[in-house]
């Protein structure tokens, strides 16, 4: 047991991954600056279970930013009483398991503020109280339901916490400790089964907050058949015991006090120190001196140690009227009501927690930060259930700080924090990626997250293609260029149907990463101002009070930086991951099932390339690598529009950064198109400025330069043009041609006998299909040595060295 020993220090001698508390009081903005900072950039997966008393008293703690994106919370109501238990759960990577089980609450108080107790478990030491760790968690995990002893809206997942307390439980060790809780049977039997064990009790102390009047004490003293009882009298406290009135039953209890529980701070500590035969107990934990605590009322936690040396404590007789009371009051059922919110596969739902009458109809406010947006009325059921589909305009999972939900009606106004179970699900498969795939959806990214997004994409590509194949690109107007049936969040049937026992209906179908899907669609349709100084910050934001909870912007964007040199991602970084995502890209055949992956890339050379330190270098090059593996991609039997956009902004795009590139991209346009440029295809795809795509590729630039670009793209005559318009003047004998560039005399002198009619007419052979990395001679198959292919590529024209050969090779392909 440590009595001056503090979590934090505990949290941060080690880098954990998993991490998880149980309270009953909460504050969350001390939650996100101490707890969840200090294991910011290693934990995976972060779960706090709060009695839904704790829960309502946090909802008016507007500094929290973090909540139901970058942890879990789960409120739950006792069926009998409270939920008491203040446990802490930290394993690491390396194997490394700690667990905690003291007074405090998840709060200022109970970390320093408050006098608290708290028992630090370890594995071999403690594998005996580890295993009564995962049989709380067990029953926490099997009561925490709908309609379940621990009524919820979800049942949590906390699987992976039972099988780390159950791998510390079977480390070989000889520690007397043990873990009790109440989900097991009431406190005074488990005790006085440990103090049996001892030869008996001879003297009883108790160091508590609260009592029931005396009858804790009494229905402690009996089970463990002691009369010798001593009753610890602290300089501040919320309530004090009342020795008079036990006196007045015939209970004798002196007043003592000691060091330990001495100081200026409120006493919060829980403690019975029990003295027997063979031995002495102590039991520290969340329980009070309380009928409701020992009794099987309330769900708590204690760790019971056996000590073989003389007493630990020094007690001496105290004055029984030296306690200042500060109020505080016992814990108790919340009567008031709440609720419990979740965001999932693109329906909120929700449950109303404690309270009285709540259904029927009620409106529906959602809050974050300083703003508020209207949502529709919904209903909520006689068992306290609603789910509605969020306004269009609003996106859970572009909101950069943690949302609540209000519904009101008349006087009458309940509110919840609204928990992203996709963020969730996906910070806990993927770790501290998910966090900075997460701020960057909302437009609050660091430089070091946008770096470490970058290396992700670099080490798993295919996982951001997969995505933009599920979205059909990331927007409704590209599905139909990919060919694809993108399933909506909102599918059809009994998508609203609330089963109680925290399924969702059947009509929602879950595409397995919808944080990934949601950065693809946030990719697509956000325009380039909302983020463009993301990424900037000199140095990471942590969540501390000093740095990221307090300096984020509620909602979308950042706060603007006051000054400084900005910072960029290293082009290294940025070229490897686009490296590896066209690479990826290319292992598909090109057509349509190159679509998506293309939309996905288009969108992050827009919209990230730009923030390399060499961004107007590197993003030219990426968008002509864009370019040849679009090549031969465009659809044929659906809807090109999307795809066809893109392309035509690109080429404008990297005209206007280089007017001499006309030609050549023209000459894409044609192998794109499959012949000359259609005329509707000129209409139709003109670059418009203030357009999505345009606006990305070159913010702020005129109409009239994309027009004079996309002008002087069609005006120019390409090499393809020349072959084509000569293909076509031969077919008439003796009729007027243009001689091709780039023709020898030889070559010349075979096109002028052609159009004369004058020899063999197949000393011309007409290449009509592309050839693949080698030209050649169609008819012989003859390959064309270096420089002469080198030639044929530049001038389309090119003359056999097969002596049995020797045709003219005129290239009209596309």
């Amino acid at each position: 047991m440590e009595l001056s020993f503090s979590p934090r220090a505990l949290l941060a001698s080690h880098a954990w991954t998993s991490v998880f508390f149980t309270t009953y009081s909460l504050s969350l903005s001390f939650l996100e600056a101490i707890p969840l900072a200090a294991v910011n950039r290693s934990y995976r997966d972060f779960t706090v279970v709060t009695d839904v008393a704790g829960y309502r008293s946090s909802l008016a703690d507007v500094g929290a930013v973090g909540i139901g994106r970058d942890y879990n919370l789960v409120p739950v109501q006792c069926a009998t009483g409270v939920f008491h238990p203040k446990i802490g759960l930290f394993a690491a990577q390396d194997g490394e398991v700690r667990a905690t089980v003291g007074s405090g609450n998840l709060s200022f108080g109970g970390w320093g503020y408050n006098n608290e107790v708290l028992e630090v478990l370890r594995p071999g030491r403690d594998s005996a109280c580890f295993s009564g760790l995962v049989d709380l968690i067990e029953a926490i995990q099997r009561e925490a339901r709908p309609g379940g002893f621990l009524d919820c809206l979800r049942a949590p997942d906390l699987h992976n916490y039972m099988s780390l307390a159950r791998r510390s439980s079977l480390v070989p060790g000889s520690g007397t400790g043990r873990l009790l809780h109440t989900m097991a049977g009431t406190l005074t039997s488990q005790i006085a089964g440990l103090v049996d064990e001892l030869g008996g009790a001879e003297e009883l102390t108790v160091v508590s907050p609260f009592f029931s009047a005396h009858h804790g004490i009494v229905a402690l003293a009996e089970a463990v058949g002691c009369d010798n009882l001593r009753v610890a009298v602290p300089p501040r406290a919320p309530s004090a015991f009342d020795f008079a009135a036990a006196t007045s039953s015939g209970l004798h209890v002196r007043p003592v006090s000691c060091d330990e529980f001495n100081d200026s701070r409120p006493l919060h500590s829980k403690l019975f120190d029990i003295g027997c035969r063979h031995g002495r107990l102590i039991v520290s934990g969340s329980a009070n001196a309380t009928v409701q605590a020992l009794g099987r009322a309330n769900v708590e936690a204690v760790v019971a140690r056996i000590h073989d040396r003389a007493p630990m404590f020094g007690w001496i007789s105290a004055n029984a009227r030296g306690c200042q009371t500060t109020g505080e009051e016992a814990p108790q059922e919340e009567e008031r009501a709440s609720l419990a919110v979740d965001y999932d596969g693109g329906v909120i739902r929700g449950r109303v927690m404690g309270g009285g009458v709540t259904a029927g109809t009620w409106i529906v406010s959602i809050a974050w930060g300083a703003r508020m947006e209207a949502g529709p009325d919904v209903v909520i059921d006689e068992d306290g259930y609603f789910a509605f589909k969020p306004p269009s305009s609003f996106d859970p999972m572009r909101v950069g700080s943690s949302v609540q939900l209000i519904l009101l009606r008349e006087a009458a106004e309940l509110r919840g924090w609204l928990i992203l179970r996709g963020f969730i699900d996906a910070m806990n498969r993927r770790g501290p990626i998910a966090r900075s795939l997460g701020r960057m959806i909302a437009g609050v990214e660091t430089l070091n997250d946008l770096t470490a997004i970058m290396e992700y994409v670099s080490r798993e590509p295919r996982t951001f293609l997969d995505a933009a194949k599920r979205t059909g690109g990331g927007r409704p107007d590209r599905e139909h260029t990919a060919g694809l049936k993108v399933v909506r969040p909102f599918a059809a049937g009994d998508a609203f149907e609330l089963s109680h026992d925290g399924a969702r209906g059947s009509g929602i179908v879950s595409n397995g990463d919808e944080l990934i899907d949601a950065l693809v669609r946030m990719l697509a349709t956000a325009a380039p101002q909302e983020n463009d100084d993301s990424g900037d910050d000199e140095e990471e934001d942590d969540l501390s009070p000093q740095g990221g909870s307090d300096n984020r912007k509620h909602g979308s964007g950042k706060e603007p930086k006051s000054g400084g040199q900005t910072q960029r991602v290293r082009p290294q970084v940025m070229e490897m991951a686009f490296n590896r995502l066209f690479e990826e890209l290319l292992r598909a055949p090109a057509g349509p099932a190159r679509a998506p992956g293309l939309f996905l890339v288009f969108d992050m050379i827009t919209k990230i390339a730009p923030r390399s330190s060499l961004g107007e270098e590197l993003v030219p090059r990426l968008l002509t690598k864009w370019l040849q593996t679009a090549a031969g991609s465009r659809p044929v039997d659906v809807d090109p529009t999307g795809l066809d956009e893109c392309v035509a902004a690109t080429v404008s795009r990297l005209v206007i950064g280089d007017r001499g590139k006309a030609r050549a991209m023209h000459e894409f346009l044609q192998a794109w198109t499959a012949g000359e440029v259609p005329e509707e295809f000129e209409v139709f795809c003109e670059p418009q400025a203030g357009k999505l795509n345009e606006e990305a590729l070159a913010p702020g630039t005129p109409q009239s330069q994309w027009s004079q670009a996309w002008s002087s793209i069609l005006a120019t005559t390409t090499p393809w043009n020349e072959m084509n318009d000569l293909r076509k003047a031969l077919v008439t004998k003796d009729g007027p041609y243009n001689p091709p560039v780039g023709a020898n005399f030889d070559e010349a002198a075979t096109i002028s006998r052609y159009s004369a009619r004058q020899g063999r007419e197949d000393r011309i052979v007409w290449m009509e299909s592309r050839y693949a990395d080698k030209p050649g001679c169609p008819r012989c198959g003859y390959g064309f040595p270096g420089i002469k292919a080198s030639k044929f590529r530049r001038n389309r024209i090119a003359t056999c060295d097969n002596f049995r050969c020797g045709r003219v090779v005129i290239d009209v392909s596309l």
